[in-house]
């Protein structure tokens, strides 16, 4: 079950303004069997247990796709600025788009002090380093996926598996025969380009989605060797292997 690790992100703040406390009356309100009832309005980020429940529920469901994920801990977030404007633009898309929006809940890996640090800044698409498939936030629906193509070559192996909702209006599909490395927006008026193979979902665009929970585990070299997308004469497969060799991973 979870282990007690920490809570609280920031420290608190005072942001009690009026979309900060309809935010907070809104997560109270969509989550209404969750611990969040105890959030106060003057409260920063917070990351708070989940139930005994719902830790099952979620482990799961990682589990499904990701069967030997070592998980250690998985708290729920609260980020009422985030939400407040994670929820704004679903209504905007709705009014354009109508029920052609869809939520989709999707895997981000990344490491924890990055997680950590999104709370507040968000997942920065701007930051973006490897860019397959269009230079955007890269989400799956594929924990094992998410994993093995997250950042590699950091000495940091505290991981988290970002749960997040993500809103989804018109796709653009990026052809097989192209990676879509120098994609920088999706063409015509797409807001999500997807992969060939369904496998890799890239957003663009600020508050198009919103981290509903960090699955947390310790990176260890069994999670690249023992995946389904693991080939062992593959170019990244040797450089991979050659990475964590560097980092004593191997």
């Amino acid at each position: 079950m979870n282990s007690g690790k920490k809570k609280t992100i920031r420290k608190k703040v005072s942001a009690s303004n009026e979309f900060t406390r309809h935010a907070v009356a809104q997560l109270k309100h969509d989550y209404p069997n969750s611990r969040l009832r105890k959030y106060d309005v003057n409260d920063g980020p917070r990351l708070v247990e989940v139930s005994n429940t719902s830790y099952e529920r979620l482990s799961k469901s990682i589990h499904k796709t990701f069967e030997n994920c070592n998980i250690s801990e998985i708290l729920q977030v609260c980020a009422p600025q985030m939400y407040g404007m994670f929820k704004l633009r679903y209504e905007e898309m709705k009014l354009v788009a109508g029920k052609n929006v869809k939520k989709r809940l999707l895997y981000h890996v990344t490491t924890e002090s990055r997680a950590l640090e999104s709370l507040e800044t968000g997942l920065d698409w701007r930051r973006t380093v490897r860019a397959k498939y269009g230079y955007g936030v890269s989400f799956s629906d594929d924990a094992d996926y998410a994993n093995f193509y997250a950042d590699k070559f950091t000495d940091e192996d505290e991981r988290v598996i970002m749960i997040c909702s993500v809103l989804v209006k018109k796709i653009y599909v990026i052809p097989a025969e192209d990676d879509g490395n120098n994609l920088i927006v999706p063409p015509g008026r797409a807001d999500t380009t997807v992969s060939h193979n369904n496998r890799v979902l890239v957003k663009y665009n600020d508050y198009e989605f919103y981290p509903k929970y960090f699955v947390y585990y310790k990176r260890r070299p069994e999670h690249m060797t023992n995946s389904k997308y693991f080939r062992r004469n593959s170019h990244r497969t040797r450089s991979l292997v050659g990475g964590m060799k560097a980092m004593n991973l191997h």
